[in-house]
């Protein structure tokens, strides 16, 4: 009997030793084995404390294999994502860095008169990086690798977005003027903007107030001179200019859109004292100006006033502006320019272009080359004007017809073919000058 007990005790020992025989079972046997004499008080007692010390035990190894199963499982702090450029975020959202950019690689030929060159040429290799910081300071450095225009920097600004109906930059980025110039190279409708782009405002160093809201959009900003361009000599002053662009869309909808914009434009010519305004033929390899003002001096400051008007109707957009630009000289009859386009396009696989923000954004593809799809395919036809030409000044006046077709294989990817007919110039260097041009673009942007 004693040999069984002993026995049956060394059983009980290891099986309370034991995690899965830990538990009410071997607990009720202890228990039943005591009330029948078989296991004495104090072989009660010490079974009863073994098998405490064994379920604690246990308890803790469960829980410290599942605080390192948690450990290894859990999410990083930071998401990586790369469909259309680098980015990272953290996951409480404070932080975010994207890289992205763009390669436009052109060919074209050319027709007519002036003689102008074939050829191809890297329209554009930039990179940017831009965030946010602690949710509500943005930043943007980008850099053109081909253009040496401004030193290669394009954007390089600061932004506060802490506010809760306005966005502060600061730094060197576009003046608010043209839906045309606002929309991204990467996003217009054609390779090259149409001709009233002569009168674009371009970058400059400054600060800006914006707000944007469904309906409407404000922006205003007091700028210094563009990247690079100061006196070297540091004897003359830069300078300065004012810029202002509001829009009301009365109907914005998906894939439905009524756009009305005005920009006001206001540069004082600082110690250069002169200005000057050309245009190409909308296209850039060959770099030949078909209308020109050369450098008017004595200018003392101009003005620039745009207005525009766009809409999307499902598959169909259309954009029209007209900017005029009044310049203001010492001595000699004070000058006006003009120009102004019209340009409207259809996508044959039904998508829309994109609208944020009082401008045009990326068009996105319903079926993606790669997947089983063709991409997107878009026809579209512009017609444009530019005069450059008042009083003394004989800078020309040109029209121009462009039809184009673009195809979108993917949301990062983008080829266009344009015809330009450049119809008739009148006066300046190349009076009666009609050129043509054929040109094909392929572009990446991230």
């Amino acid at each position: 009997m004693k040999l069984k007990t002993t026995m049956l005790l060394a059983g009980l020992g290891f099986a309370t030793a034991m995690p899965s025989y830990a538990g009410s079972e071997i607990e009720s046997l202890i228990n039943m084995l005591h009330e029948n004499g078989t296991v004495t008080d104090d072989q009660y007692q010490r079974l009863m404390a073994e098998l405490k010390q064994n379920q604690t035990q246990a308890a803790e190894d469960k829980a410290e294999v599942e605080d390192k199963l948690a450990e290894a499982t859990k999410p990083s702090d930071v998401e990586v994502t790369t469909n259309g450029g680098l980015k990272v975020k953290s996951r409480d959202g404070k932080f975010e860095t994207k890289l992205g950019g763009r390669l436009q690689l052109d060919a074209s030929t050319y027709g007519g008169e002036p003689d102008m060159g074939d050829g191809t040429d890297i329209r554009r290799a930039r990179l940017n990086l831009q965030g946010k910081l602690y949710h509500d300071w943005g930043f943007r450095l980008q850099y053109d690798f081909v253009d040496e225009g401004s030193r290669g920097i394009k954007d390089a600004y600061l932004s506060y977005n802490g506010f809760e109906q306005m966005a502060l930059k600061v730094g060197h980025f576009r003046d608010p003027f043209s839906l045309q110039t606002q929309t991204s190279t990467n996003d217009i409708m054609f390779m090259e903007r149409a001709l009233p782009a002569a009168f674009d405002a371009g970058r400059h160093i400054g600060m800006m107030a914006s707000t944007n809201h469904k309906h409407w959009t404000l922006a205003a900003g007091l700028f210094g001179d563009t990247v690079g361009s100061g006196d070297s000599t540091g004897t003359e002053d830069e300078g300065w200019g004012a810029s202002s662009r509001v829009t009301w869309t009365p109907v914005n909808k998906q894939s439905q859109i009524l756009h009305l914009g005005l920009g006001l434009n206001y540069r004082e010519t600082g110690g250069s004292n002169s200005a000057r305004f050309r245009q190409q033929p909308e296209t850039h390899i060959a770099g030949v100006n078909i209308v020109d003002t050369g450098t008017i001096a004595a200018v003392n400051d101009f003005l620039k006033v745009g207005a525009e008007i766009a809409t999307v109707q499902g598959p169909f957009s259309a954009q029209a502006e007209y900017i005029t630009t009044s310049v203001q000289r010492d001595a000699d009859r004070d000058l006006d320019f003009d120009g102004w386009y019209a340009q409207a396009s259809y996508f044959l696989t039904g998508e829309s272009r994109q609208y944020k923000d009082g401008k045009f954004a990326r068009v996105t593809p319903k079926s993606i080359v790669g997947e089983g799809g063709i991409g997107a395919w878009e026809l579209a036809l512009r017609f444009s004007t530019l005069d450059l030409s008042d009083a003394d000044i004989d800078g020309g006046e040109a029209d121009s017809v462009t039809v184009g077709m673009n195809w979108y294989p993917t949301p990062t990817l983008r080829f266009t073919a344009n015809y330009v007919d450049v119809l008739d110039v009148d006066g300046g260097a190349n009076d009666g000058d009609e050129p043509s041009v054929l040109q094909l673009r392929s572009q990446w942007a991230f």
